[in-house]
């Protein structure tokens, strides 16, 4: 497990009581080894809708980092494919 603040996110000592980055307490922990992952539906869903991603990171963000984490990389990579989309279409004329 470990600790992290839940107010700047840094990683902690687990037997520190206050943050040693912003001085504030109590913690966040979670195990490290968190074996939930977001559904194929909700990632291509977070891909293709960029805010829906938003709002799933914003939803899992405390309890479930990691599916948390899998939202937003979905997201950034459909704005990403969306840019590169755009670009190429302004580039051809169309």
């Amino acid at each position: 497990m470990s600790k992290y603040c839940q107010h700047c996110g840094s990683n902690q000592n687990k037997l520190s009581t206050t943050c040693n980055n912003c001085g504030k307490s109590p913690f966040i922990t979670f195990d490290e080894k968190d074996s939930s992952e977001l559904n194929f539906g909700l990632k291509a869903v977070s891909f293709c809708i960029p805010l829906a991603g938003l709002i799933l990171y914003f939803v899992h963000k405390s309890n479930s980092p990691r599916k948390s984490k899998q939202a937003c990389h979905s997201a950034l990579y459909g704005m990403l494919l969306g840019f590169i989309f755009q670009i190429l279409a302004t580039l051809a004329g169309a």
